[in-house]
């Protein structure tokens, strides 16, 4: 007998990346099941696993029409992402990502679209999250608090600007933090439209790309609430090198400020937002330089006057390029678009 609810129009489609998911892909799916929206289709994408993930969730989608399973040789998430966009319902109105270890409470796409309803304008919306562990056990992350909270722009001489509960994420303040994970964003299927699939030569960040593509056809509408449980264990937590994260982020930036999807407002934002950054990291050094020479520690004195001296380059410059140590150097043109998480601030680079 034929699941009614697969014959309607679904109001949200959702897609799940899975890769190797079995410990928890499960608590992810009853999840979505348990949406006091009900009105959804959610395709699970498993990329070529090699443990008991696929027979889990055909397992998962037995009885219930809404839940698609498809298969695809592992590529990645960004692909496997790309390939669940592909097969959406084209009368859907919102879209939604999913992580395959991550939890909604009931209300979160309630949430969501109510909030998106509420503003034409706008591309979509975004709560909070909270971190779980492994054991499905919250605890405090304070880095990821902060990201969560802190949304801000950074204007004149690198001064910080907090942005009010009711004030909209844009493509201003994206520059400086994404919401993660991509569970925390709902947005319009017509601003998918326009914008078009992730890019996975940005990897691991393709979705702050996403998200900041996105809101070049409209800000999203900030939610002061917990939408999700992020889930962080042994196989997400990353082991990278800090030099590699500040080269994943610096990849980002270079694509961003150089992107010919900018119109003329977005490229006059982005010239500002590099040159404001680089005085944040100036004011930053500073600070570090007096607290080091309060303690009479000359080689940190040094080091941050040499940082300082770095951060001054590149704002004299007045763009970004690929290399961390790259003096006046000019950005590789064939970098503009296809240029080959954790908190993603990064106030530190």
């Amino acid at each position: 007998m034929s699941d009614p609810l697969n014959k309607l129009a679904p109001l949200v489609s959702i897609v799940i990346p899975a890769y190797n998911s079995q410990l928890f892909i499960e608590q992810t799916v009853r999840s979505v099941q348990g949406q006091t929206l009900q009105e959804w289709e959610c395709i699970i994408v498993d990329d070529g696993s090699t443990d008991g993930t696929l027979a889990l969730i055909r397992e998962l989608a037995e009885g219930d029409g809404r839940l698609r399973v498809v298969t695809q040789a592992n590529a990645g998430p960004a692909s496997a992402r790309n390939h669940g966009l592909s097969l959406i319902d084209p009368r859907c109105e919102y879209i939604a990502f999913m992580d395959s270890d991550d939890i909604w409470l009931a209300d979160a796409l309630e949430v969501l679209k109510a909030e998106i309803e509420k503003y034409p304008d706008a591309a979509g919306a975004h709560g909070m999250g909270r971190c779980i562990d492994q054991t499905g056990a919250e605890y405090l992350d304070p880095a990821y608090a902060a990201n969560g909270n802190g949304r801000f722009i950074c204007e004149g001489f690198g001064r910080e600007i907090v942005l009010a509960a009711d004030m909209p994420t844009t493509f201003q303040s994206l520059w400086f933090s994404n919401p993660y994970p991509p569970g925390l964003i709902l947005a319009r299927r017509s601003v998918y439209e326009k914008t078009g699939t992730f890019d996975g030569s940005v990897c691991p960040m393709e979705d702050w790309d996403m998200v900041i593509r996105l809101s070049r056809h409209g800000g999203f509408r900030f939610i002061r609430k917990v939408l999700l449980s992020y889930r962080r264990h042994d196989n997400n937590l990353s082991g990278q090198s800090a030099a590699i994260h500040v080269r994943q982020i610096r990849g980002i930036l270079h694509k961003t400020f150089f992107s010919a999807e900018n119109n003329p407002a977005q490229r006059r934002i982005a010239r500002q937002n590099w040159r404001a950054s680089e005085l944040l990291h100036l004011r930053q050094k500073a600070r570090a330089g007096r607290e080091h020479l309060g303690k009479g520690d000359f080689g940190g004195v040094l080091s941050a006057l040499a940082g300082g001296c770095v951060h001054l380059c590149r704002y004299a410059r007045g763009y970004p390029t690929l290399d961390r140590f790259e003096g006046f150097r000019k950005p590789f043109s064939s970098a503009r678009e296809s240029t080959p998480d954790p908190v993603v601030s990064h106030n530190a680079t």
